[in-house]
């Protein structure tokens, strides 16, 4: 088979970003793997309804994983469906370039120019790279119900081995923000407040509640979003963390809850060819 050129992963998160949203001519089903520092989930959906479609294919992500074991693993999802078309892969870090940067839970050969190439070349087609958040975020902005943003600048933050985030504003996605990243007199938000964080250190919603408190009053000083969403690991049991927060804006569970990084990688395929028919038919 003829392999198409690979589409560089800054051209795919911002095509995914800006598209319009597509048209009943869009593919109807589409593979999304959403790659995180535990767990590599796969799934094929149905872009129409951001469901999917059919079973959630679930691998251990490898402690320490390069971009060759991630690259074998995602291919291995594809053949469990018989894939062979494009694939969106969400991955825990900011992509620049051929480079995957600020994954702390992967190898440091993410960092490494070129390290991308092998998720993006070595596919019988090609592959779109999105930053997981963002995936989340897009499936948001796309699934998540009549105008999520309409209140101002939408903050989604997901809560897995680090934290995640994306901003969505004006219907657009502003790829690449990393709030997980900010530190406050107890250390970085990701670090103190993560689902990892809960787990290794048995948090309850109070506990993690003020652990987090800071750090929404600092991005809610710096932001001033209209809207808060939160998923990844508190999507189970939102009320009992979510009730526990002082927050001045409303705040909501993800609408697509732990599946929303493979929805939105999947998403990310799909509003990229949307994007390419429409400029080949201008």
């Amino acid at each position: 088979m003829s392999r198409p050129s690979p589409m560089s992963a800054a051209d795919s998160v911002a095509a995914a970003a800006t598209a319009e949203t597509a048209g009943d001519d869009r593919p109807r089903m589409q593979l999304g793997v959403d790659v995180g520092g535990t767990s590599i989930k796969g799934a094929i959906v149905d872009l129409r309804s951001g469901q999917l479609a059919g079973q959630t294919h679930n691998v251990q992500t490898p402690q320490g994983a390069t971009p060759e074991q991630v690259a074998a693993l995602v291919w291995q999802i594809a053949a469990a469906e018989g894939w062979i078309d494009g694939i969106g892969i969400a991955l825990p870090g900011v992509i620049s370039g051929s480079r995957l940067c600020h994954a702390p839970n992967l190898s440091g050969v993410w960092e490494r120019d070129g390290a991308l190439d092998c998720l993006l070349v070595s596919a019988d087609a090609a592959a779109v790279l999105i930053n997981d958040a963002d995936a989340a975020g897009l499936a948001e902005l796309i699934y998540g119900g009549p105008q999520p943003d309409a209140d101002g600048l939408t903050v989604v933050l997901t809560f897995g081995t680090g934290i995640g985030s994306a901003l969505l504003h004006n219907g657009h996605l502003i790829p690449n923000s990393e709030l997980g990243e900010i530190t406050s007199g107890s250390g970085r938000f990701e670090d103190v407040a993560s689902g990892r964080a809960i787990s290794e250190h048995d948090l309850t919603p109070v506990q993690w509640a003020e652990r987090a408190q800071p750090y929404f009053d600092l991005l809610e000083t710096l932001l001033n979003p209209g809207r808060w969403v939160l998923g990844g690991g508190l999507t189970e049991n939102f009320q009992q963390y979510a009730s526990r927060l002082d927050l001045s804006k409303p705040v909501s569970v993800a609408h697509l809850g732990v599946h929303a990084g493979i929805v939105g990688a999947a998403a990310a395929v799909g509003r990229l060819d949307s994007a390419s028919n429409q400029s080949g038919r201008q």
